[in-house]
């Protein structure tokens, strides 16, 4: 309820398993983004749960840095 076309360019990272969030807000979040012509991207991990960030364990969520940078990129927010 709260996009707007001057909602900034948006990377959503999220996991299917996350237990405090549920992944169908980031399924909404980023339908609204596309609604009001944002940038934005979505990436779904099936395994990482909530708070997927903090250490690396061996999954494929392990690298969610190297698509932050190359959004970052690709939407020139970097060199």
């Amino acid at each position: 309820m709260q996009v707007t076309e001057h909602t900034p360019p948006t990377l959503i990272i999220t996991a299917f398993d996350d237990d405090v969030v549920p992944v169908e807000h980031s399924f909404m979040f980023y339908k609204a983004l596309q609604e009001k012509n944002v940038p934005s991207q979505i990436h779904t991990f099936s395994v990482g749960g909530h708070g997927f960030g903090m250490k690396k364990r061996g999954l494929d969520v392990d690298h969610w840095p190297d698509l932050v940078e190359e959004w970052l990129k690709t939407n020139k927010l970097i060199p």
